[in-house]
């Protein structure tokens, strides 16, 4: 039977009317849970062999049979999932990332952090953030989100394992764009398990590392460094960025740190650094650098995500230059972004006097 795909003579589909574009927009809250319990219910992992009936996933998951029917068809909407005949559903690439073993990363960690309530709740409150200029996780909550993740341990291990998820990713390149060589005692700050300072100890095979992050992270890090045999070069250390950080390192780390704070805070951890650094160390900041021209960019969308969770921000190249030079370090020049899935961040490498 022939279709409008394979015949060239059938009429061209119409473009989406201005308004349907719109409705699909205003229930994209549904895309995310609908992506949210794919991933929840690993059905990634349970169609990872082939195609499999609704019966077969209703067994293999617990879940109410007619619920779980509606869920697989929704998800062949969004195009996670594609029924390829009756009652038979089978992955499709999309819905492959969410597999645990997805390469080069595994994104269904942060599908279940986007759709569970610490990220989820917060966010219904936008209009609330937009109008006051203040986060709004506190009121959706009880409790800031930092402090939510540590009373909701098993969602703060998920939340975790997402940004080191996302961290892995991009730390190879990182490491790629950066002569580390020449460093001897590299501090990764906020390093959550470590994935970047693996990479650029492996880069810098001369070079010893600490990691430094809540001490609850560290507790969890510690397998991670000893599986990557780096055991005996990596001094883990817990303790809290906004009070003090480890001396001595002549490069400093900071990937994703900055954008969680507002100014007065991120000045906190900058000149901390600044301050257990030696002179002439390197800072390096890895962080989005959010464009000044009039253009799209996912980072405007990041940029509320910031202010809704955590009362942060997104910042120009000039924003940046304003808060290092202000602690005495002078910004030397800015990579851009590697490329890769999450390809949003930048290098600014700044040098202390």
């Amino acid at each position: 039977m022939s279709n409008t795909y394979d015949n060239p003579s059938a009429t061209a589909p119409t473009e989406v009317p201005p308004a349907a574009q719109l409705i699909k927009m205003a229930m994209g809250y549904q895309v995310t849970q609908v992506v949210g319990a794919v991933a929840r219910l690993g059905l990634a992992d349970k169609l990872a062999a082939g195609p499999r009936s609704s019966a077969e996933l209703t067994s293999a998951t617990g879940a109410d049979p007619d619920g779980l029917v509606r869920l697989l068809r929704a998800a062949t909407t969004v195009g996670l999932i594609v029924e390829c005949e009756p009652d038979q559903f089978a992955l499709t690439p999309v819905g492959a990332c969410l597999a645990s073993n997805a390469q080069p990363v595994s994104l269904r960690d942060l599908a279940i952090i986007y759709s569970a309530p610490g990220v989820w709740l917060p966010f219904g409150c936008l209009f609330d953030a937009v109008m006051t200029g203040r986060p709004t996780a506190a009121a959706a909550l009880g409790m800031g989100i930092w402090d939510y993740y540590q009373a909701n341990s098993e969602e703060g291990t998920t939340f975790s394992r997402a940004m080191e998820g996302i961290s892995a990713s991009v730390s190879a390149e990182v490491a790629a764009c950066c002569d580390v060589t020449r460093f001897t005692r590299i501090v990764d700050i906020g390093g959550n398990y470590g994935a970047l300072l693996v990479d650029l100890l492996k880069a810098a095979p001369q070079a010893t590392g600490v990691l430094f992050d809540r001490p609850e992270v560290i507790a969890e890090a510690r397998p991670a460094i000893t599986a990557c045999g780096l055991a005996e070069r990596v001094e883990l250390v817990g303790g809290d960025f906004l009070t003090e950080v480890p001396p001595g390192g002549d490069l400093y780390v900071l990937k994703s740190v900055l954008h969680n704070w507002d100014d007065a805070h991120a000045l906190r951890i900058l000149a901390n650094c600044h301050r257990a650094a030696r002179p002439g160390s390197t800072l390096l900041v890895v962080e989005g650098v959010v464009p000044t021209e009039p253009e799209p960019s996912p980072l405007h969308l990041f940029n509320l995500f910031m202010l809704v969770l955590v009362g942060g921000r997104e910042r120009t190249r000039e924003q940046h230059q304003t808060l290092l030079e202000t602690v005495g370090y002078r910004l030397e020049r800015v990579l851009p972004a590697p490329a890769g899935a999450f390809s949003r961040v930048s290098l600014l490498e700044a040098h202390r006097s």
